[in-house]
């Protein structure tokens, strides 16, 4: 356990940057310390999937002057802040109170111990490996493959699947010849770039999120594909970042964000 007078924001983000380094991030992406002070103290932070006025709200109510997300609050450039959309407003509300936001996003889906390591285990999957690695190394690269502890029949995967992740609603496309599952890649967040990869990799189902309509014939009626919902695939990455800053940390407190920032709701 690290143990020091004062841990600044500048401490946490080398620490979370050493698990997750931002060069392993996808050029689109907008990691790293989006706002604030790197030589601030800490008196606390706030975990969450996303980046709100809602979560800076609590993190004013609880003390927290860090705001460590997985997705960034904005992306592209911005030549204003007006308050006029809820990006600038959250921007604007985190300046004025003094709260640091720090976003640690594709570079922690890229890392063998990250996002789509956790989403595996919510499921079951057992003998990891990256699904697609990285031609310099085996343990960085997109998209996780492991296997069921026992074979499931499609309609039993599906169920355990909507139990693991609390799905409201699966999209998927079926295949022509029905088997048993056991063999399955999962992908966090849009994972449709590795449809072909899955299917190379002989998986007998994908779970992702984010599949567009003419991207669901890429299974090619051989792979049950899964869309999840991008929420849904990620929703347990704050509590593994809370896990991570709390084991490191003992100085101040690590608090998992109680806002529920998903915006799809499902009407059945």
């Amino acid at each position: 356990m690290m143990q020091a007078a004062v841990i600044t924001v500048q401490d946490v983000a080398h620490e979370l940057e050493t698990w997750a380094p931002p060069t392993l991030a996808e050029s689109y992406d907008n990691v790293g310390l989006l706002v604030g002070n790197p030589m601030a103290p800490i008196t606390g932070i706030l975990v969450n999937l996303d980046m709100t006025e809602a979560v800076i709200d609590e993190a004013i109510q609880t003390g927290c002057n860090m705001v460590v997300a997985h997705h960034p609050i904005w992306f592209g450039s911005r030549k204003r802040l007006i308050e006029e959309d809820y990006v600038s407003r959250t921007i604007i509300k985190a300046i004025r109170h003094g709260v640091n936001l720090y976003a640690i996003h594709t570079n922690l889906d890229n890392v063998r111990h990250g996002v789509n390591e956790k989403m595996a285990l919510q499921l079951g999957l057992q003998d990891l490996l990256i699904l697609k690695p990285s031609a310099k190394e085996a343990t960085i690269g997109a998209g996780m493959i492991g296997e069921l502890p026992e074979a499931l029949t499609s309609s039993q995967f599906l169920a355990r699947v909507k139990d693991a992740y609390h799905c409201g609603g699966i999209r998927y496309a079926d295949t022509i010849e029905k088997r048993d599952i056991k063999r399955v890649a999962v992908c966090g967040g849009a994972g449709s770039f590795l449809i072909a990869d899955a299917l190379r990799a002989g998986a007998d189902a994908f779970v992702t999120a984010d599949i567009t309509y003419h991207k669901f014939f890429d299974n090619e009626s051989k792979i049950l594909l899964l869309d999840i919902g991008h929420y849904e695939s990620e929703q347990f990455t704050s509590q593994l970042i809370a896990g991570f800053l709390s084991n490191i940390f003992s100085t101040f407190a690590v608090h998992l964000s109680g806002v529920y920032t998903n915006p799809v709701r499902y009407f059945s």
